[in-house]
């Protein structure tokens, strides 16, 4: 079967460390929901390794259709001004460094990006904006933003995003509210330069964003790649991506 038409979309690796043997090479790995949401919308994925040699990065980036900024650990709170409180402890230099790099070649280059959880956070980070380091110390009264972790659960309806009528996003998803799981601790507080919400939570997280003056930029504090199935509006958002990068091919 000849599948050279179909876009090729990078998506970004975690970093996992074995418990049970600590002392084996750290693997570069991404969950199984991030490939398949590639390929139920005709997309091909390829894993892009963690590393900071900003050469085979921009090799990489220059052969995608297509970046895919998948969620994981904390950033290290430098890259937006702050400190880290005593919450933020899992985070890496390495990774942020490398998907700094994928990101700006990726810009420069007008390729369209998905950004989900910790990329939707790495891309405001990346105009200036600022994070929420911890919503349940920030808003103890607000909506339990961890709450499908503690479920156990990829696939829990913990809440619902408001989208911003006549935004792209409702634009592909459609008017009014969506369900949403909740598996973050951390959220946008300042949007960046260019950056502008367009879904909230109903405690007034913000739970989407857009860049209007990029040809296709899309973040989402949820896990959509997980919600396929319980919720198939989120198939457009992967669809309207992969679009977006087969039309960048020709």
């Amino acid at each position: 079967m000849n599948t050279t038409h179909k876009p090729i979309i990078g998506i970004t690796c975690g970093e996992i460390t074995s418990k049970t043997d600590p002392w084996t090479a750290i693997t570069h790995g991404q969950s199984q929901t991030y490939i398949n949401s590639v390929i139920q919308a005709g997309g091909v994925p390829l894993l892009l390794p963690i590393t900071n040699d900003a050469g085979v990065l921009c090799t990489l980036c220059d052969m995608l259709d297509g970046l895919y900024l998948a969620g994981g650990n904390d950033l290290n709170p430098k890259l937006y001004g702050q400190a880290p409180l005593p919450v933020t402890t899992d985070y890496s230099d390495l990774r942020d460094m490398a998907e700094t790099i994928l990101l700006e070649r990726a810009l420069e280059t007008h390729k369209p990006i998905l950004a989900v959880c910790r990329g939707m956070q790495l891309v405001n980070a990346h105009y200036g904006g600022t994070l929420i380091q911890d919503l349940y110390a920030s808003f103890p009264d607000g909506l339990d933003h961890d709450n499908s972790n503690k479920l156990k659960t990829l696939v829990d309806l913990s809440h619902v995003i408001r989208l911003q009528a006549g935004s792209k996003l409702a634009g592909i998803l459609g008017d009014g509210e969506i369900g949403a799981n909740a598996h973050h601790h951390q959220a946008i507080d300042k949007p960046g330069r260019g950056i502008v919400p367009v879904g909230w939570a109903s405690d007034g997280v913000i739970e989407a964003v857009e860049m209007p003056d990029y040809p296709y930029l899309v973040g989402i504090q949820a896990h959509p790649e997980s919600l396929i199935d319980v919720e198939p509006r989120w198939q457009q958002l992967f669809a309207s991506f992969i679009a977006a990068a087969q039309q960048g091919k020709r």
